[in-house]
């Protein structure tokens, strides 16, 4: 479950693992509750709860 969906255009796409990473350990860093990113399509900026974000990371251990 790394798939994120604009709120303005509908726009649909997938976060890699890397980015999901990266977000919780800048989100660490600042103490802020939620990651900021914008849409591909609409550049609309969209915000990520950092639970949703530690619910989209791979289990530890998990080759795929």
């Amino acid at each position: 479950m790394r798939d994120v969906r604009c709120q303005r255009c509908g726009h649909m796409f997938t976060l890699a693992r890397d980015l999901v990473d990266a977000a919780l350990q800048e989100l660490e860093e600042t103490e802020q509750d939620y990651y900021t990113l914008e849409c591909l399509r609409c550049r609309h900026v969209i915000k990520i709860q950092r639970s949703d974000l530690e619910r989209m990371r791979p289990p530890e251990g998990a080759d795929s």
